[in-house]
Parts: C-alpha cells; sequence; structure tokens
C-alpha cells in the first residue's frame, strides 16, 4: 500500500517535471524566434521561465531524495561500517533539519510578498510562484528525517 503511493507520487513528481521543463524549453525558444525575427516577444515570457527554473530545482531535488544528492563523503570512506551508518544517520537528521528550516522561513517571505502584493510574471503573484519552496522543502525534511530513523531501526536491528 505504502510503495504504491510512493510509486504513484514519484510519477506525479516525474510528469510535474517533464511539463515544466516542455513549457520552459517552448517559452524561452519562441522568446528566441520571436525576438530575432519579429522584434517581438511575450511580456511574461522570462518571468515565466524564471519561476519555471525554480519550481523544475525545488521538484527535481525532491525527487531526487535522500539517496539521489551529491555527498561528499571523505570519513564515511575510511571509517567502519558501522561509524559510516552512523554518521549517514546524523547526516540525514542536519539535512532534514536544514530542508525544514528553509521550509519555515520561506513561508516568511511568502507571507511578505502577499502582503506586499509583489508581481511575479503575467497575471501571476510573486507569492504563487513561490509556493513550490516551502512545500518542496518540507516534502525533502521528511525523506531525509525517514532516511534517518530508517537507518537508526536497521542500526538497532543489526547490533547483539
Amino acid at each position: 500500500m505504502l510503495s504504491d503511493v510512493a510509486r504513484a507520487l514519484r510519477r506525479i513528481e516525474s510528469g510535474l517535471l517533464v511539463a515544466l521543463l516542455l513549457a520552459m524549453i517552448g517559452v524561452a525558444v519562441y522568446q528566441v524566434v520571436a525576438r530575432n525575427l519579429f522584434g517581438t516577444g511575450l511580456t511574461w515570457g522570462d518571468g515565466m521561465v524564471r519561476v519555471a527554473l525554480l519550481w523544475v530545482t525545488m521538484i527535481g531535488a525532491m525527487a531526487a531524495g535522500p539517496d539521489g544528492h551529491i555527498r561528499v563523503d571523505v570519513v564515511g570512506r575510511f571509517a567502519s561500517e558501522r561509524i559510516a551508518r552512523r554518521l549517514a544517520r546524523v547526516t540525514n537528521l542536519f539535512t532534514a533539519m536544514l530542508c525544514f528550516a528553509l521550509a519555515w522561513y520561506s513561508v516568511t517571505l511568502i507571507a511578505w510578498d502577499y502582503a506586499d502584493g509583489t508581481p511575479g510574471f503575467g497575471p501571476v503573484p510573486a507569492w504563487v510562484c513561490e509556493l513550490v519552496i516551502p512545500v518542496a522543502s518540507s516534502v525533502m525534511g521528511l525523506r531525509y528525517l525517514i532516511a534517518s530513523l530508517r537507518r537508526r531501526r536497521a542500526d538497532a536491528e543489526t547490533q547483539p
């Protein structure tokens, strides 16, 4: 049951990434062609591409999960297996805390942009464009927290 939900969420993430990337590339290509051939373009096109880049970045980071991100693992390579597992658990927990902090402070940013009526692109306000930050950061934080707890449970099961 839980693996079916996880699989469905991965498909949604992948679909969003593909759709956003295609939209971003399509608008960017249109902007280049329209400006060079016709001297015009979409007034909101550049802003939309910047926002789509933010969304692709955040959703891509969210989809990568704890095992898909780049790690500098110098200590873990030379440590014993037990110490390496504990270090991975601590690293995952620390990363979860950073992700939750990013989510928390991004909500403040969104509240400020909402109160100020900061424009995003076209008719879309900035706070709507920024909603991906706390959502993706929270999901990443949960995934890292779960990874840390799984490692802890696995460590507890392997100890005599």
